[in-house]
């Protein structure tokens, strides 16, 4: 006879297989990529004192959609920068937020590394620090490991050694005032997390689970991809992913409190409060020579060997949500390079010209989430009528 205890057992491992479903809500990849984001309004790098001016749609040198179909995001290493003047990089923002309840997939073949180079894919509040910020992907100069965080601003946010994940913890205290702003970090443990074996290896898949009861992050290189995980996947099920690389439990932070919608970004710095520090500079990338600073050695003047490998090369950028409440202006098409038609949205509609209706604002989400919540119900109800006859 089953025990009371095997019946609860099955009852919440259930529950949390069910909880794992998310529906497909927008896609970006080929020609389409860019039609979901926005650009800075800023011109420069104002807030990590990076040495860069933030790439336009103009800058389709920096911004395109290569022969493969996979959209380049690059720092310009083509042009001769005078001393005191910045050099064109990367900078992109989602046009839409986002809420718990969401997964972030990017499935990239090529991030950027180089001396200097500071890439970093991640999310953050509107009113930053307040608001939270979760880094999926960061990596500087020539490390060979990527990096998560979690940044916050006031209550409290930690992370706790008995957390279950993979990865290694460097600092355990999330809020933007304690080490130094560094927020409370991950490294991951495989070398082909970040920079030239990530490369050679054929890059890989970060994933993100946003929840109320977590924040996850998995990294898969490319041989180690679950087959489940692909660009028309039109669910996602995050139970099937194993240990995570990172874990944030809010048994630790407060994730509800602390984390106010996201926006997405994804962009490359040069040199900065974190790529340019001597200490760390210095840890993968020659000392500096006499009075030489970061800017002085890497950006201005020539860099076309410098900054080689310094971009992204992306198949695609999948976002998974049961949270109805996504906003944000809809994607347009904004003539980036290629990037002039079909973009993804809603559960798996597809449309032309970037022009999404209001998929990701309303209807298709809720009426994902009706279906959610109706095989809850029909699951639980299963499971009740189960646990009636057994006892």
């Amino acid at each position: 006879m089953i025990s009371k205890l095997s019946i609860t057992a099955l009852i919440i491992t259930l529950a949390r297989i069910n909880a794992a479903q998310y529906p497909l809500t927008e896609s970006y990849s080929g020609t389409g990529f860019f039609d979901g984001w926005r650009f800075p309004v800023e011109t420069y790098d104002n807030t990590t004192n990076g040495d860069t001016f933030w790439a336009t749609a103009q800058n389709t040198s920096l911004l395109y959609v290569n022969d493969a179909g996979r959209a380049v995001l690059k720092v310009d290493n083509t042009t001769l920068v005078p001393y005191n003047e910045k050099r064109y990089a990367p900078k992109l923002f989602s046009k839409n937020t986002y809420g718990p309840g969401t997964v972030f997939v990017m499935d990239a073949v090529h991030v950027p590394f180089g001396c200097s180079v500071w890439g970093a894919f991640w999310t953050q509040g509107e009113n930053w620090p307040a608001g939270g910020e979760i880094d999926i992907f960061e990596g500087i100069n020539l490390r060979k490991e990527n990096m998560m965080a979690l940044h916050t601003s006031g209550g409290i946010c930690t992370i706790s050694n008995s957390s279950s994940m993979t990865g290694r913890i460097d600092a355990t205290n999330c809020d933007q005032s304690a080490n130094s702003g560094s927020g409370c970090t991950v490294y991951d443990q495989n070398d082909n997390s970040y920079g030239e074996a990530f490369a050679k290896d054929g890059g890989g898949v970060f994933i993100t689970e946003w929840t109320n009861e977590a924040i996850r992050i998995w990294f898969f290189s490319r041989s180690n991809v679950p087959s489940s995980v692909t660009s028309t996947a039109n669910t996602f099920d995050t139970s099937s992913l194993g240990t995570p690389t990172a874990e944030y439990s809010n048994a630790s932070c407060d994730l509800a409190t602390l984390f106010e919608p996201q926006t997405l970004t994804i962009n490359i710095a040069l040199c900065g409060d974190f790529a340019g520090l001597t200490s760390l500079l210095e840890q993968t990338c020659p000392p500096l020579e006499g009075d030489k600073t970061c800017y002085t050695t890497y950006v201005i003047d020539d860099a076309s060997t410098t900054y080689a490998n310094a971009y992204f090369e992306l198949n695609y950028i999948n976002v998974y949500t049961t949270n109805s409440s996504s906003s944000g202006n809809l994607p347009s098409a904004n003539g980036i390079g290629k990037a002039t038609t079909t973009v993804t949205a809603g559960t798996a509609s597809r449309t032309t010209s970037g022009v999404i209706g209001s998929a990701t604002n309303g209807t298709n989400a809720n009426s994902s989430a009706r279906k959610t919540t109706i095989k809850e119900i029909r699951i639980i109800a299963l499971i009740s009528l189960i646990l009636g006859i057994l006892l």
